[in-house]
């Protein structure tokens, strides 16, 4: 299920429902480098004969018609693995995985481009909106839209087709980013607050801990799929470290409540940090430790230290859930003074 929200490609001219479509063929027909190069000077200039040789017929229609692919039909919409996005016509270096979030539109979306040879901006009147289309800098092909209601640092939201793009996959340990995974009650309440901590990349709502395979929101909510809420992200251990997100983390929930968080209750909602490395379960039950003896809490922390296995991310009417319903009254009651709590507590290590 996708959820429009102001999208880019929104009332855009509708697909060629004669064009033989194929999203998951994300590769033309060069033999492409995934090592990223932003060190080319000159254009690349063809006829349009030309590109009909070298791209499929919907990659065509995407990035030399100004076309658009059908609301959450690219798989890359959902690609959540480290790597590298590139223009599908010449292998420009586009956007970085670090930079991509979950906007709710049905369109792959970044906040900040790859380099400074990326993406050409320019004004786009047709179909009575005014809007900045996107191309690559380096062939000219059309690849989505901007708007200003993107995440911070950039306040950005480049809204791309996922047709026009190549996605090259790199190993994590190749990346300065790392992943960790939380579950805090209600996942709308901690992907938007971990969303404003500095040094977290992007964050993603979900279900782990559980049996169920792929499980679904309703699942879930019968407490009988093992699964708890959950929330995925990709963060910067030069900026911030895991020790710091557990701090923040538990300064987010009430770490002593079980099965349950403020007014929500049952395992699916029960608080867990799910480690990756021994490195990472010595950290975290050390801390656990620490603030069982401190005396802070009347009650020992009840947060579990589980082995991660697996993350199933949420329907994507869950994703950034605050942010697109403002109105919301769970969200007014819970999620923001949630977020705002732990903000005052911790305030050195959340963005400006």
């Amino acid at each position: 299920m996708c959820t429009i929200c102001n999208c880019a490609q929104t009332n855009s001219k509708p697909v060629d429902q004669k064009i033989p479509i194929d999203s998951s063929k994300n590769v033309s027909t060069l033999q492409f480098n995934d090592i990223p190069d932003t060190t080319w000077t000159e254009p690349i200039v063809k006829s349009n004969e030309e590109w009909k040789k070298i791209l499929t017929p919907e990659q065509y229609y995407i990035t030399r018609e100004q076309g658009t692919e059908k609301q959450c039909s690219s798989p890359l919409y959902k690609t959540h693995d480290q790597g590298i996005y590139f223009c599908v016509s010449c292998n420009n270096p586009l956007f970085s995985s670090n930079t991509k979030f979950n906007s709710g539109t049905g369109w792959p979306s970044f906040y900040q481009v790859y380099s400074t040879k990326s993406i050409s901006v320019k004004s786009d009147n047709s179909y009575g909106m005014s809007r900045d289309a996107l191309s690559c800098k380096r062939c000219g092909a059309h690849l989505g839209h901007v708007f200003n209601d993107g995440p911070e640092p950039t306040g950005l939201r480049y809204c791309i087709d996922g047709v026009a793009l190549r996605f090259a996959k790199t190993d994590q340990n190749e990346t300065n980013s790392k992943k960790a995974t939380f579950a805090g009650g209600c996942f709308w309440c901690e992907e938007k607050t971990f969303e404003e901590v500095n040094g977290v990349l992007s964050v993603i709502s979900g279900y782990s801990g559980g049996r169920t395979n792929n499980p679904s929101y309703e699942e879930v909510g019968t407490g009988t799929t093992g699964h708890a809420e959950s929330f995925e992200f990709d963060y910067d251990p030069s900026i911030v470290s895991f020790k710091d997100l557990l701090k923040i983390f538990i300064a987010s929930i009430d770490p002593t409540q079980v099965n349950g968080q403020g007014p929500d209750h049952g395992s699916q909602y029960r608080s867990i940090v799910f480690y990756r490395t021994e490195e990472e379960r010595k950290i975290a039950q050390d801390y656990f430790d620490e603030l069982n003896t401190s005396g802070q809490f009347k009650k020992p922390i009840a947060v579990e230290l589980t082995k991660f296995t697996k993350f199933w991310p949420a329907e994507d009417y869950h994703q950034n859930y605050v942010k697109l319903h403002p109105d919301n009254p769970y969200v007014q009651h819970e999620s923001v003074p949630r977020m705002n709590r732990t903000k005052a507590k911790l305030p050195s290590y959340f963005k400006k």
